[in-house]
């Protein structure tokens, strides 16, 4: 895909954003998101250890129901149509958009369902911190090596900001800049110039969206960057063993279909655009089937 093709323009529009005057206190307040109040047992755990390590914080699970319920309460009709617009089968980003509009509305700290502290929060966030940002370990031999080396971002030390962890206090510019940009790309979306499955969401919502929209605001705005998470003492994955992924209803990374549902002829070619890289898909998978059958006989 051609760099001009990919949407990151930074938002001169309006989109009818509260104002959130910007803290200078950050929070004692968790905020996770899961599709229900249950959760499965290896996730509870996680969750009931995050409460045993931080026993002044509150912690709250927003479910669906929930995510809609704050969006219309805080934002209206307006930004709620917006969420609406993302494909539901697309889950990870409308949570992408949930997690920004709450942090920019509450701070504090958001953590994935699926990710730990390790030590308390108290230990790791300073008085003075207004914002933390975080690189992945993606250097050869690393944990997480090549994450976050899209070319997006190549231009940038270290590659993307994670942001399945946002520690953040309420206002703060990074996250207004962030929730602009996501409304605007979702504006622009279109998935045969943009894509679809995770490199799409990548960049519609997630931490691509994430880190071009925050990158420019560096030198003028308040924050704290740390080389990676551990220095947060915070872990990716209490999935030591398997994929996460797992416990979601779908595997968004292998979808075609568009990213925001589309309308009248744009519709049409999504739906043309998704057959056919459906359609590649599987005759790829035909081929190296074909090919691993002739090369490795019964």
């Amino acid at each position: 895909m051609m760099r001009n093709s990919i949407l990151f323009e930074l938002p001169g529009g309006k989109w009818n954003l509260p104002q959130v005057d910007e803290s200078t206190v950050i929070p004692r307040i968790i905020h996770q998101t899961f599709m229900s109040k249950k959760l499965p047992p290896e996730l509870q755990e996680n969750v009931d250890n995050i409460k045993r390590l931080n026993p002044g914080w509150a912690h709250v699970i927003y479910d669906d129901d929930d995510i809609r319920a704050f969006i219309s309460e805080n934002y209206g009709p307006h930004i709620l149509r917006y969420f609406e617009r993302i494909n539901p089968r697309y889950g990870v980003a409308r949570a992408d958009l949930f997690r920004y509009l709450l942090m920019y509305k509450c701070g504090g700290v958001y953590l994935d369902i699926k990710s730990a502290c390790t030590r308390p929060l108290e230990q790791v966030i300073r008085p003075d911190d207004r914002y933390i940002l975080s690189n992945w370990r993606n250097k050869p031999g690393e944990p997480h090596e090549g994450f976050g080396t899209s070319e997006e971002v190549v231009g940038i030390a270290g590659g993307e900001y994670q942001q399945w962890h946002i520690i953040a206090a309420p206002g703060h510019p990074f996250l207004k800049a962030v929730i602009e940009t996501v409304l605007r790309n979702i504006d622009q979306y279109r998935p045969w110039l943009h894509g679809t499955g995770a490199i799409g969401v990548l960049r519609l919502t997630g931490p691509l969206a994430y880190t071009v929209a925050i990158q420019p605001l560096l030198p003028a705005v308040l924050h704290r960057r740390v080389a990676n998470e551990t220095v947060m003492s915070l872990q990716y994955s209490v999935y030591a063993h398997t994929s996460h992924r797992a416990v979601y209803k779908t595997n968004y990374s292998v979808l075609t279909e568009s990213i925001v549902l589309m309308k009248n002829a744009d519709q049409l070619l999504a739906h043309c655009y998704s057959f056919a890289k459906k359609s590649k898909h599987l005759l790829l998978a035909k081929v190296n089937s074909i090919h691993h059958g002739r090369t490795h006989p019964a």
